[in-house]
C-alpha cells in the first residue's frame, strides 16, 4: 500500500507536470499585446491595466511597469496557440494555467481538470486569476480572446440597451480602462453620447497622469474630478509644484471636461498660457464651444498662435457687449485691423464690420494656419526634454527678476536632466557674458549648445547662439570670428536684422582700422553699406509677411523666445518697432555715404525714411550736412578779390 501510495503521489506529480506542459503557453503565445512606445520602441507580452497611470507588462522572468502616457499605440497579436477558455491562473512563477478551473475551499487549492485526471495548485502559489472577460482578481484588467466583441457589445449596451445593460456596459468599459479608449473614441466620432464621453475623459485623465502621482496622492484623480472647486484648484496647485510640466497634459484634458467648474478651467488656462503649452491649448480650443472657446482663443493668441481668430470674429456677434469688446480688442491687438467695429455700435454697422472681418480671415487664413503648423510640427517631447524645458522657463523667470545666481543654477539643472537640449545652454551663455563678463565661460556654453542636434523650436535658439558668439568676438576685436558667427546667424534666418546690423558695424569698424590705402577703405565701407542695406531688405520682408502679431521670432531681438513675449504686445506696436529699426539702418547707410562722398544717397535714404515713416534724429542731422555739400557743389566758383598792394595805374593816379 505504501508503494502504491508512493506511485500515486508520483503519478500526481507527473500529471501536474503534464498540465503545465500542456496548458502553459510558450513565450510566443504569452505575447498577446504589442505596445509601440514614444521613441519608437516596442514591448510585447501580457499587459495589465492597473487602474492608475500605469500598465504592467507581465513576463515569466518578471514584470515591467509602463507609464500609459508613454504608449503611442497598441494592438492584439495573434496567438500561436489557442488561449484556454474559462478562468486563467497566473502562478507566482509567471506561468499561466487554464482550462476547466475550479476552487476547492476545503483544501484551498485551485483544481485544473485534465483528460487523465486533474492538477492542483495551492492558493498561495497563485498570483491572480483572470476571468474570461479579462477582469482580474486583484482589480486589474487584461485582454482575453473575444475582447473586441465584448467591448462593442458594451458600447452598444450603453447607447441602445435597457437600464441594466447600460450599467453593465459602462462597468465593463470602465474596467477595460486603457484598452477601451480607442473604441470609445471611434464610437464618439460617429455620434456624441454623454456616458461614453464621460468614460473617455476618465481614462484620458488616467493616461495623462504624471509618473508616481497615485503613489504620493492615492486619491488624486477622485479629488480633481469630484472635489469642490476650491479643493480641486488647491490639489492641482500642489501637484504642479511637485510635477511641473508633467502635469500640463492633464490640465489640457481638464479644459475638455464640461463637468469642471469655472475656477478649475480658469486655473488650467492660466497655467497653460503662462507656460506656453501650445499643444494642450490647441486641443482644448478645437473641442470647446462658446465662451470657453473664446478664452482659449485668447490664451493661444497670447502665445503667438492665432488659430482662434475665427472664434474671436464669431464673438463679435455675441449678445453680451463685454464679450464683443474683448474680442474686438484682441483682434486689433493681433492683426492691427478694426474695420470700424464698435462693440456698442448699431447692429447694421457691426454686421458690416463682421463681414469685412470674415473676408480678411478667408484671405489670410492659410498663412496664419501655416505658422501654427510649423510650431506644432515635430516629434513628441521626451520626459527629460519636458522637465528640462520646464526648468528653462523657471530660469528665465528668475533672470527677469534679477535672481541671477538662482537662474544659473536652474539652467545647469536643466542641462543635467537633458544634455541634448539647446535652450538652457544658450540662456546660461548669455547670462555669463552679459552679467558676469565671463566671456570664456559663455563661449564654452555656446559651443556646447551648437553641438546639440536642434530640436523642436530650437531654430531661434540656434541663430541667437551664433549672434551672441559674434558679439563676444566683436568685443575682443576678433573681427574674423565675429564675422563668421554673424554670417552663420543670417544664413539660418535671412530676416534676422539684428545680426545684419552687427555684421555691418563690424565691417564698418574694419574699414576704419584697415591699414591699406584710401581705395581699400572705400571698398570696405561700400561692403558695410551693402550689409546695412541687406538688413533693410530683411526688415521689409518680415514686415510684408506680417499678418498677425509675432512674439516668438522677432528679427531685431537678440533675446530668447520666452523672453520676448512681454514686448510688442500688439501688431501696431510691432510695426512701430520695425519703423524704428528701419530708421536705424538708414542712418548707418547715410553716415557711410557721407564718408564716401555720396550726399545724394543720404538724400535718397532720408526721402525713403520720410515716405515709410522711419525718420530718425540721426537722419535729420545727416541730411542737413548732405544738403550743404550739394549746395556748395552746385554754386558757381567766386572770383577771388585781391587784398593788399596796388597796381601801377593806381599809383599813377596818386
Amino acid at each position: 500500500m505504501a508503494l502504491s501510495g508512493n506511485i500515486l503521489a508520483r503519478l500526481h506529480l507527473v500529471l501536474a507536470g503534464l498540465a503545465i506542459l500542456i496548458l502553459i503557453p510558450d513565450s510566443g503565445s504569452a505575447a498577446d499585446v504589442r505596445l509601440r512606445m514614444v521613441g519608437g520602441g516596442k514591448l510585447e507580452g501580457r499587459v495589465y491595466d492597473l487602474g492608475s497611470e500605469y500598465l504592467e507588462l507581465g513576463r515569466r522572468l518578471g514584470s515591467t511597469i509602463v507609464l500609459k502616457r508613454d504608449v503611442v499605440s497598441w494592438r492584439i497579436l495573434e496567438k500561436q496557440k489557442p488561449e484556454p477558455k474559462g478562468i486563467l491562473l497566473i502562478l507566482e512563477t509567471g506561468h499561466e494555467v487554464g482550462g476547466n478551473v475550479r476552487f476547492d475551499p476545503d483544501t484551498r487549492e485551485w483544481v485544473v481538470d485534465l483528460e487523465l485526471g486533474s492538477a492542483r495548485y495551492p492558493d498561495s502559489d497563485v498570483s491572480r486569476t483572470i476571468q474570461p472577460n479579462g477582469v482580474c482578481s486583484d482589480d486589474r484588467f487584461t485582454l482575453r480572446i473575444g475582447f473586441e466583441g465584448r467591448i462593442h457589445r458594451a458600447i452598444n449596451g450603453v447607447i441602445d440597451g435597457a437600464p441594466f445593460e447600460r450599467e453593465e456596459g459602462a462597468q465593463y468599459l470602465r474596467s477595460a480602462g486603457f484598452f477601451s479608449l480607442k473604441y470609445l473614441e471611434e464610437a464618439l466620432k460617429k455620434s456624441h453620447h454623454p456616458i461614453l464621453r464621460r468614460l473617455q475623459l476618465e481614462e484620458q485623465l488616467r493616461t495623462a497622469l504624471p509618473a508616481g502621482i497615485t503613489e504620493t496622492r492615492p486619491g488624486f484623480l477622485k479629488q480633481i474630478t469630484r472635489g469642490t472647486e476650491s479643493e480641486q484648484v488647491e490639489v492641482l496647485r500642489e501637484a504642479l509644484l511637485e510635477h511641473g510640466s508633467d502635469l500640463y497634459p492633464l490640465l489640457g484634458l481638464l479644459l475638455l471636461d464640461d463637468a469642471q467648474g469655472v475656477r478649475v478651467r480658469t486655473f488650467a488656462v492660466d497655467v497653460l498660457q503662462r507656460t506656453h503649452s501650445i499643444r494642450e491649448l490647441v486641443t482644448a480650443w478645437e473641442r470647446s464651444e462658446g465662451q470657453a472657446q473664446l478664452v482659449l482663443a485668447i490664451a493661444l493668441g497670447e502665445n503667438g498662435i492665432h488659430l482662434g481668430i475665427s472664434t474671436l470674429i464669431d464673438a463679435l456677434a455675441l449678445e453680451e457687449g463685454a464679450a464683443r469688446a474683448i474680442a474686438a480688442k484682441k483682434l486689433l491687438e493681433y492683426t492691427g485691423e478694426l474695420f470700424g467695429f464698435e462693440a456698442d455700435g448699431d447692429p447694421d454697422g457691426r454686421a458690416e464690420s463682421i463681414r469685412q472681418w470674415r473676408a480678411w480671415w478667408e484671405q489670410n487664413r492659410s498663412r496664419v494656419e501655416s505658422i501654427a503648423i510649423s510650431v506644432l510640427d515635430g516629434k513628441d517631447l521626451s520626459m527629460e526634454r519636458r522637465k528640462a524645458s520646464d526648468l528653462w522657463r523657471q530660469g528665465i523667470e528668475a533672470e527677469a527678476d534679477q535672481r541671477y545666481e538662482v537662474a544659473k543654477r536652474i539652467y545647469r539643472e536643466a542641462i543635467e536632466i537633458d544634455p541634448t537640449a539647446m535652450g538652457p545652454f544658450v540662456s546660461l551663455g548669455i547670462l555669463q557674458y552679459q552679467h558676469d563678463a565671463d566671456y570664456d565661460g559663455a563661449l564654452d556654453s555656446f559651443r556646447r549648445a551648437i553641438g546639440r542636434e536642434p530640436g523642436l523650436g530650437d531654430g531661434a535658439n540656434e541663430k541667437i547662439c551664433y549672434f551672441h558668439m559674434g558679439r563676444i568676438y566683436q568685443f575682443g576685436l576678433d573681427f574674423d570670428r565675429a564675422r563668421g558667427a554673424l554670417l552663420k546667424a543670417v544664413r539660418l534666418d535671412r530676416n534676422y536684422s539684428a545680426a545684419w546690423y552687427e555684421l555691418g558695424k563690424i565691417q564698418y569698424e574694419e574699414a576704419l582700422l584697415a591699414r591699406g590705402g584710401i581705395e581699400e577703405r572705400r571698398e570696405r565701407l561700400a561692403v558695410a553699406r551693402d550689409t546695412f542695406r541687406s538688413g533693410i531688405e530683411a526688415l521689409t520682408r518680415y514686415r510684408d509677411g506680417l499678418v498677425v502679431v509675432d512674439r516668438t521670432n522677432l528679427p531685431f531681438d537678440s533675446a530668447l523666445p520666452f523672453s520676448t513675449r512681454d514686448h510688442n504686445r500688439t501688431l501696431r506696436e510691432l510695426r512701430v518697432r520695425i519703423l524704428e529699426e528701419l530708421g536705424r539702418f538708414r542712418g548707418r547707410i547715410a553716415a557711410i555715404s557721407l564718408v564716401l562722398g555720396d550726399p545724394q544717397r543720404v538724400i535718397r535714404e532720408h526721402r525713403d525714411a520720410r515716405s515709410e515713416g522711419s525718420l530718425s534724429e540721426e537722419l535729420e542731422k545727416l541730411v542737413v550736412s548732405a544738403r550743404k555739400i550739394l549746395k556748395s557743389q552746385s554754386e558757381p566758383p567766386v572770383e577771388p578779390v585781391p587784398t593788399g598792394g596796388s597796381t601801377g595805374e593806381d599809383d599813377g593816379e596818386h
